[in-house]
């Protein structure tokens, strides 16, 4: 049975907007960069850019649009490292930065500083105020771990709104890498849209 050349075009016209809504839906259909994209809308998403080297100074840039119209978080995972690294991933003077802005060149984060030093066990350490933490987090990294992964991530680039309408330029810069920074890269990932549980 073949399809009358009206009924091709009435099923094109009738399908076109379906799947224009369907890739509204689902960001991944629209999504286009230098990163993989991956996720949906109930687990959340992520987007990985080329991993970069921690241990070499460097420029990195990247661009995209099509973003989900959700809160995302910048982090910077350490390929294959997880809790038990936590030691060789911190007490470095290496110093990272994070400039992230919209095609006006609009800034929506901004992040700098140096990986985080781990916390000292001492009897006379002096007791951080909220003030002086919050100050503190502005000028490093925090490593976050679990048994198979680590991360840093910054203050100034957690849950900040991007749109799907606009196109970005994410530039990563190493500097000054401490002789004592491992030999690994770092995945600069975009995460964000996890459901809230109860």
């Amino acid at each position: 049975m073949s399809l009358s050349a009206k009924t091709v075009v009435l099923i094109i016209v009738v399908a076109l907007p379906l799947l224009l809504l369907f890739a509204d839906e689902y960001p991944a259909m629209r999504f286009r960069g230098d990163g993989h994209f991956s996720g949906g809308p109930v687990f959340g998403y992520w987007i990985r850019f080329r991993p970069i080297p921690f241990h070499q100074t460097g420029e990195y840039v990247f661009h995209f649009r099509g973003m989900p119209n959700e809160e995302m978080s910048l982090q910077l995972y350490a390929e294959g490292k997880g809790h038990e690294n936590r030691s060789e991933l911190t007490n470095l003077g290496t110093q990272l930065e994070a400039l992230l802005v919209d095609q006006d060149r609009r800034v929506v984060c901004r992040a700098a500083g140096v990986v985080p030093k781990e916390k000292e066990l001492c009897d006379d350490c002096k007791v951080l105020t909220d003030e002086e933490i919050g100050a503190r987090r502005q000028q490093e990294w925090v490593l976050m771990s679990g048994p198979n992964e680590a991360a840093y991530w910054h203050e100034n680039c957690l849950r900040v709104r991007l749109k799907p309408s606009d196109s970005y330029t994410l530039t990563l810069r190493v500097r000054a890498a401490d002789s004592k920074t491992p030999e690994i890269n770092l995945i600069p990932t975009l995460e964000g849209g996890q459901l809230d549980l109860p």
